[in-house]
């Protein structure tokens, strides 16, 4: 059984979908079962596959913190959005009670290599938008005098996760890096849901690609295309994946997670890996992944629990309907 998110329209909906044998779940889910418009409403539950860590209504991790910031496609290095992780579509941008969540305002900002600075964090009111849109409250990052904020993919309450290095497969050797990639692009080929006639057929090549080693813990993330090169109207499929490769056996890989979306290339929108972290004192593996087109604004981890990848939660979507 896969687990995997798609696109549900233009507002860019996290779905989840249940793929068995070619057996398709319903794609939506209403914002009611994310629990209350606060972020104050959240409260531990047991997860019924027998997770330890305990988790918020919405599929929350507790000991992550009680928020993510994420960078924004125009706030450079010093800003971002404050994620809740237990509001609804319409409270994104309620900051009621947010105060008592920053705790001391200390930040870890993570690259997908690890954590590349201290901040002190500081949260304003969402920024006017349009009739029908909404927003993320607005993190402002602060560092040390003379120290300078390092590009960075996500960020989390200091203290309360450690990352997992995912590196690039551009540092690899060539002759390494395209074994690689013809070894994802081959398991793509493979996956049961390739049913566009659009694309069928034609080659897919690996945009990024980045691999975690730490212990059992061996998996690759992968952006790969897909195009029909028309002048007039380029198309264009993405294909994200995560795939376990415990070992340099690629007969023992497989595809864990996959995502896929399709359209025209200015409008694509596809699932960007941000950060693979551990709760500190945890074991279970996370991966956050994030969606940001400049209009619409959400995210999703994916956890790793007995070699099954699985979608733990969803964020609300901050854009216009």
């Amino acid at each position: 059984m896969t687990l995997h998110l798609t696109v549900c329209g233009r507002r860019l909906r996290w779905c989840l979908v249940t793929v068995s044998a070619l057996w398709f779940a319903a794609c939506d889910r209403s914002s009611s079962a994310r629990g209350g418009d606060s972020a104050a409403g959240a409260t531990g539950t047991a997860r019924p596959d027998g997770m330890a860590s305990s988790v918020s209504a919405s599929g929350w991790d507790l000991a992550a913190g009680p928020f993510v910031v994420l960078p924004t496609v125009d706030g450079g290095m010093v800003a971002g959005s404050l994620l809740l992780p237990d509001v609804a579509d319409s409270a994104v941008g309620d900051t009621t009670g947010v105060g008592a969540l920053l705790g001391d305002g200390r930040l870890d900002l993570f690259s997908r290599g690890g954590r590349v600075n201290v901040v002190r964090l500081s949260v304003e009111i969402a920024p006017p938008v349009d009739a029908g849109c909404t927003a993320w409250p607005v993190a402002r990052l602060a560092a040390d005098a003379g120290a300078t904020i390092q590009p960075w993919t996500a960020a989390f309450s200091a203290g309360r996760v450690t990352a997992i290095p995912l590196d690039s497969i551009e540092g690899m050797a060539p002759r390494d890096s395209a074994a690689l990639a013809a070894n994802l692009t081959r398991l793509a080929s493979r996956l049961p849901d390739d049913s566009s006639a659009t694309f069928r057929g034609l080659p897919l090549v690996v945009l990024r690609a980045w691999r975690a080693r730490e212990n059992d813990s061996a998996f690759v993330v992968a952006v790969l295309a897909r195009r029909v090169n028309q002048e007039d109207d380029p198309k264009e499929e993405r294909l994200v994946m995560v795939v376990d490769a415990p070992g340099p056996d690629v007969a023992s890989w497989r595809v864990g997670w996959h995502e896929r979306a399709a359209g025209h290339e200015e409008e694509l929108v596809v699932a960007e890996p941000l950060l693979a972290f551990r709760a500190i004192g945890a074991s279970e593996v996370r991966l956050l992944f994030g969606r940001d087109d400049g209009v619409a604004l959400g995210a999703a981890v994916l956890s790793r629990r007995g070699g099954t990848w699985t979608v733990l939660w969803e964020s609300a979507i901050a854009g216009c309907g």
